[in-house]
């Protein structure tokens, strides 16, 4: 399949992984590449530029495929100088793709520009597309209310965002939110994008590192599993409807402060506490996909089951329209 998005990247399906906090390293990124997407891996997940390195050159160990790492530009949780630390590193290290999220990247992107390394930009709203686009990115991913993590403030539902997005944006445009598999990959491709993210689909494979436990907790939730928290931090955050969701909830009522609210948001402590099986005690990133996901496999597999069934419903609307 061909589409900007795989010319760009180089790739064989317009199918991104997303970057998971601490849970889509090496093994799940290179598994995705391998079977033909792009796998991501959260720079941020690692403490120093020494273990950032060392991840880089695992992945590179595991495929010889396209890869990237995330870098979240978020200024309240990652001082500027790691940011650019960072950022240093994967170009030194030739990653071939880099995605930047949490704020708009014109501070950040001049030295990934000229390091000739696409970048996507990853964002929940048209305005800050437009501003991405702007600053130079190469590729917009946008984000609907229905996806885990960070879906923006505006809770406006993704085939709204990505037809508008298509519309609107000179270059491609990665639809997320709510993408689980071959049907949702036909709905979101049919309003002009040029490709899908795909994050909770994910959690349910073998590669992700999370306890068995927690993958098995994953695939019982339905679609009404999920709440948003950190509205007060204007960082809504789409997580499972937990108790550690509630005394959050409770503490942003009450008027908490980020400071307040550290060690009650902390992406560190929370997964902590899911690799300890204290599932209660953690924010759970999981987007309101997880009500369509039943089984947990091989990442390899998930991609190739994506596409089979994107063609099969490709055939179902192409017979539909000769009716």
């Amino acid at each position: 399949m061909k589409t900007r998005l795989t010319e760009i990247l180089g790739i064989e399906y317009p199918i991104v992984q997303g970057s998971m906090q601490y849970m889509s390293l090496a093994e799940l990124a290179a598994a995705v590449s391998n079977a033909g997407g792009l796998g991501l891996v959260p720079a941020m997940a690692f403490p120093n530029g020494d273990e950032l390195r060392k991840e880089i050159r695992k992945v590179r160990s595991l495929t010889d495929k396209p890869f990237g790492f995330n870098i979240s530009l978020v200024p309240e949780v990652v001082i500027p100088e790691v940011i650019l630390e960072y950022i240093n590193i994967l170009i030194e290290e030739k990653v071939p793709v880099i995605e930047t999220s949490g704020q708009r990247p014109g501070n950040f992107i001049k030295p990934i520009k000229e390091a000739g390394i696409p970048i996507i930009h990853k964002v929940t709203s048209i305005k800050h597309a437009l501003t991405a686009q702007a600053d130079g990115a190469d590729i917009i991913t946008v984000i609907g209310t229905e996806g885990g993590g960070h879906p923006g403030l505006d809770q406006v539902a993704g085939s709204i965002l990505w037809a508008k997005a298509a519309e609107e944006l000179t270059v491609p445009v990665l639809a997320a939110g709510g993408i689980v598999d071959g049907k949702s990959m036909y709905a979101a491709m049919s309003l002009g994008v040029d490709g899908v993210l795909m994050a909770t689909r994910f959690l349910a494979s073998e590669e992700v590192v999370a306890p068995r436990e927690y993958k098995e907790l994953a695939i019982t939730l339905p679609e009404t599993a999920t709440i948003l928290t950190m509205k007060s931090l204007k960082n809504a955050m789409r997580v499972v409807r937990n108790k550690q969701a509630e005394r959050i909830l409770e503490a942003e009522r009450n008027g908490a402060t980020i400071k307040e609210l550290m060690p009650l948001i902390s992406g560190k402590a929370s997964n902590i506490a899911m690799m300890e099986g204290r599932f209660d005690d953690a924010q759970l990133s999981v987007g309101q996909g997880i009500g369509r996901v039943r089984e947990i496999k091989p990442a390899g597999e998930i991609v190739q089951e994506v596409m089979e069934d994107f063609y099969k419903t490709h055939e179902y609307m192409t017979a539909l329209v000769k009716k």
